[in-house]
């Protein structure tokens, strides 16, 4: 729908809503909350540096609506900060576009009198500094919020009966964008001024950079699942340690090298590293190094690895454990793990602990290896094969990674002439993960409560199974970078994050597995009335009511799940 009509259902429908419906659950907060959100996060100068979210408020309705456009750089929410909204008037009868200020911590710290005070202040200093290039800087602005008005900088107005068209709307936004990045610049101390304004406007356009990877991958003569690219890309800024499961011979090792050559990461220039995992690793010597009989180290091929990316943090390096299963992957990678758990942040950079034990250096090599960390720049991707000839994952494992599975084949070939691609190269903020804990996600309240909601539910159906706030976390995480870049629909992301985090878990020959297994199918199947009978065959029933599955992909997974447990007596995710 296009934004100007988005914007006239607002004001023509919000009081009526609001006086007569309930909140949860209605249309306008869709609207407000998605619907113009995605529309204007389409448009090409609204890159991946940008937070774009609306509200119609917090489990009532608000006498204001609004929808921000933030800067990472400048703030994450809008208690704080300064940041491009529409507010639309409290009668419905106007719209404004403004440069503004979040009020609620100044609020908070200094009472009301004196955060509108300070407020005017810092609007009055950054009018002086910039160019209005003709946008209204007086007060003669009428919202219904004193704050919204005292706090505002530059403004358009728009009036009910007279909204533009969506080219108008667009080019007032990129004007108003243009101002907010010189505003961002002129906060900059003389040391970052040097940053050339047009690197603040090239910030990644994130649908358009996974485009150019779909195709760069296509140009190799490589064909993956719609979507597959924009889950794999999902899974990893979420977090750094990614599973790519299947049968051998699905193009799992592949994909992580065509996906890292896509941004500029190759063997050749040292950034992609494919390590096979030996079905003889009991350790983490291997990868992590080893004291000789005579007391020397001798570092191991990610510790080498490590270093070269610290030396280099503004480029993702790959790490690859091929068929890491083959042996036990809690003997040669739970300290590595429990490395990457340790990550914090510090001064805006990603750190952990350091990885390797003071006892396992000798004198000479601490002042070269003893410092250093897993950076936020390095990504962990390990294949497996799904069979009976490799070990299983332990919950340590599965909780700290997502499991995309690639085991559908299709043998057809066609011969196509398709036009080279050239890979490009791009920094580590195209991947670099934004949160670490729930706390970093200040601004998307909507999102974590509907998606919780689901998680709660899902959460008491699985008994033994049932997971912690890691997983809840990550889950999190994963819908909110979705609904950033506008990647996908919520329930497909949802889709994805249940199995590829929740259904990994489950395995068992036990009768409650199946219980489990047709809970989990009533909720993703969006059906809780369905009845099954516990006792009879109700997994070909469960194919059959597959195509019109909220989840599709997960119920698909349980059925299959469910048809190996009725036929063996046993079941699992990985066979």
């Amino acid at each position: 729908m296009p934004l100007k009509q988005l914007f006239e259902e607002v004001m023509n429908n919000y009081i009526v809503t609001k006086s007569s419906q309930p909140f949860k659950g209605n249309r306008m907060g869709g609207i407000l909350r998605n619907e113009i959100p995605n529309a204007i996060q389409k448009f090409s100068f609204i890159g991946g540096d940008f937070i774009v979210k609306g509200s119609c408020g917090q489990g009532n309705w608000a006498e204001i609506p609004w929808v921000a456009i933030m800067h990472k750089s400048v703030t994450k929410t809008t208690m704080e900060g300064v940041y491009i909204v529409y507010l639309f008037s409290s009668d419905m009868k106007r719209l404004y576009i403004t440069l503004n200020q979040g009020c609620t911590k100044l609020k908070d710290e200094y009472g009301k009198a004196t955060a509108i005070e300070k407020m005017m202040s810092v609007a009055t200093s950054i009018r002086d500094k910039l160019n209005p290039k003709g946008w209204k800087t007086d007060d003669n602005i009428s919202i219904g919020n004193e704050f919204y008005e005292k706090g505002m900088i530059f403004y358009k107005l728009y009036e009910k009966d007279n909204i533009p068209s969506d080219e108008v709307l667009k080019s007032d936004l990129n004007d108003l964008i243009n101002i907010y990045i010189d505003y961002i610049l002129s906060t900059r101390n003389s040391k970052e001024e040097s940053i050339q304004k047009e690197d603040m406007t090239n910030t990644f356009n994130i649908k358009e950079e996974i485009t150019n990877i779909k195709n760069y991958i296509r140009s190799r003569g490589f064909l993956y699942d719609d979507n597959l690219i924009e889950n794999y890309y999902l899974s990893l800024k979420t977090k750094p340690f990614l599973i790519l499961a299947g049968i051998s011979g699905t193009g799992k090792s592949k994909l992580a090298r065509l996906f890292a050559e896509a941004i500029g990461a190759t063997a050749e220039n040292g950034r992609f590293k494919l390590v096979p995992v030996r079905p003889d690793w009991s350790d983490s010597t291997d990868l992590l190094g080893y004291k000789d009989l005579n007391g020397r180290f001798h570092p191991g091929v990610l510790t080498t690895f490590v270093k070269d990316a610290m030396k280099n943090p503004q480029k993702p390096y790959f790490f690859v454990l091929d068929e890491m299963n083959l042996a036990r992957v809690e003997y040669y990678f739970s300290d590595v793990l429990s490395i990457i758990e340790s990550r914090n942040k510090v001064n805006k950079t990603i750190v952990s602990d350091r990885l390797l034990n003071r006892e396992l250096l000798d004198s000479a090599s601490f002042s070269e290896y003893g410092d250093i960390y897993i950076p936020d720049n390095l990504y962990f991707i390990g294949t497996v094969n799904m069979d009976e000839t490799t070990f299983p994952f332990s919950k340590k494992v599965l909780d700290r990674a997502n499991v995309i599975e690639l085991s559908d084949v299709y043998l057809d070939y066609a011969f196509e002439d398709v036009e080279e691609v050239s890979p490009k190269t791009l920094n580590n903020n195209f991947l670099r993960s934004d949160f670490l804990t729930l706390k970093d996600c200040a601004g998307y309240d909507d999102i974590v409560d509907k998606t919780i909601f689901i998680l709660k539910d899902i959460n008491n159906i699985l008994g033994y199974y049932r997971f912690g706030y890691r997983v809840r976390d990550e889950i999190c995480f994963y819908i909110i970078y979705n609904s950033i870049y506008g990647l996908m629909d919520f329930d497909d992301a949802m889709d994805n994050e249940i199995l590829q985090k929740i259904l990994p878990r489950i395995n068992g020959s036990s009768i409650s597995i199946k219980k489990i297994l047709i809970e989990l199918f009533k909720i993703c199947s969006g059906n809780l009335e369905n009845r099954f009978d516990y006792d009879s065959d109700v997994s070909e029933k469960m194919f059959e009511e597959i195509v019109n599955a909220k989840y599709r992909k997960s119920c698909e997974k349980i059925a299959f799940m469910t048809r190996r447990y009725e036929e063996d007596g046993f079941t699992s995710y990985w066979l």
